[in-house]
């Protein structure tokens, strides 16, 4: 009898998914060429080839993450912003004409499976300047002003509950693993005071949440011959408006580093100016974007907290916690 899924190594958790993307493929009208796994961390994604000359991509689920419906619910966005004509992964409908499929095979249990056509393009990551923030503060404004009314039932994820409650989306950290007893206090401090900050905020302005994509970063960004395209819409759902801005402005610090720091306040305000084009935003939203901006940093220790079943995840949760404590201390 084989070991279960989540006491196997990494390539062999890989091995187990790529014989469940064979029979997940099955489901759908597409006569393939060939199979390229490209990554396995909150979800499996595989590039496949069509002998018609398309390609896609196929995303199998991890469970315990999202419900069925939730994933048909973003699948219905993404239907809807393509529509619009903006750069997105279009949904593709299998064979029973289903947005999402149920593909099981002994060595990995059931999995949740869907299909989209692949976005053509050039990952921005390398080469980001001010006007591409600028770019990206209007393809988030674009999103958010193209969402059918009654989105969300299923995925309202970025609440303040969601982000840093007492029982938030990611995974609690406020038991961490491997961390002294003073890093959790402070932890533990850090997200009570962000919570009562964003819950006060979003009771007084309600209007100031809704539908967002909610993991923006340069990643998942790409250049294509429209403009400025998005992928992964993985984590879209219920939440604050203005925290869609923070995961690109952390990515461009990221990028910048701290020998070209001096120039993340162009960045900022390149990204702010782009989003105003589209939205609203006004000396609130700049007045709760710092504690939207801790609540990110911490609800990620959750998540990196939560997903010890994968082996290359497990390692990065020291490293996290230290950027965070230094985040809170920076920014007392």
């Amino acid at each position: 009898m084989s070991k279960p899924f989540t006491q196997v190594s990494y390539l062999s958790q890989v091995r187990r998914l790529r014989k469940l993307a064979h029979k997940a493929l099955k489901e759908y009208p597409l006569k393939v060429k060939s199979i390229s796994f490209l990554n396995h961390g909150e979800n499996t994604t595989f590039r496949i080839e069509a002998t018609n000359g398309q390609t896609y991509l196929l995303r199998i689920h991890r469970n315990d993450y999202h419900t069925t419906l939730a994933i048909t619910e973003e699948m219905a966005w993404l239907s809807h912003l393509a529509s619009k004509g903006l750069s997105v992964p279009k949904p593709v409908l299998s064979r029973n004409r289903n947005l999402v499929e149920t593909v099981e095979d002994a060595d990995v249990g059931a999995r949740n499976c869907s299909v989209f056509k692949w976005i053509h393009g050039e990952f921005i990551r390398k080469s980001v300047k001010p006007r591409h923030m600028f770019e990206i503060g209007q393809l988030l404004g674009d999103f958010q002003n193209n969402t059918p009314k009654g989105m969300a039932k299923d995925r309202q994820y970025w609440t303040a509950e969601g982000l840093v409650g007492a029982k938030p989306k990611f995974g609690s950290l406020d038991k961490l693993n491997s961390i002294t007893s003073r890093q959790q206090r402070i932890l533990t401090e850090a997200r009570k005071l962000t919570f009562k900050k964003l819950r006060q905020f979003e009771r007084r302005f309600p209007q100031r949440l809704g539908f967002i994509h909610a993991d923006l970063h340069f990643g998942n960004i790409v250049s294509t011959k429209n403009g400025l395209g998005a992928i992964d819409f993985d984590d879209a759902g219920l939440g604050f408006f203005a925290y869609d801005l923070v995961i690109p402005l952390l990515s461009a610090q990221n990028s910048l580093g701290e020998k070209k720091n001096h120039l993340f306040p162009d960045y900022k305000k390149a990204l702010i100016d782009g989003y105003k084009k589209k939205r609203h935003w006004d000396q609130h939203d700049e007045a709760i974007f710092p504690y939207l901006i801790t609540a990110r940093k911490l609800l990620m220790l959750g998540w990196l907290n939560s997903r010890s079943d994968n082996p290359r995840l497990k390692k990065y949760l020291k490293g996290a916690v230290k950027s965070a404590l230094a985040h809170l201390k920076n920014n007392k």
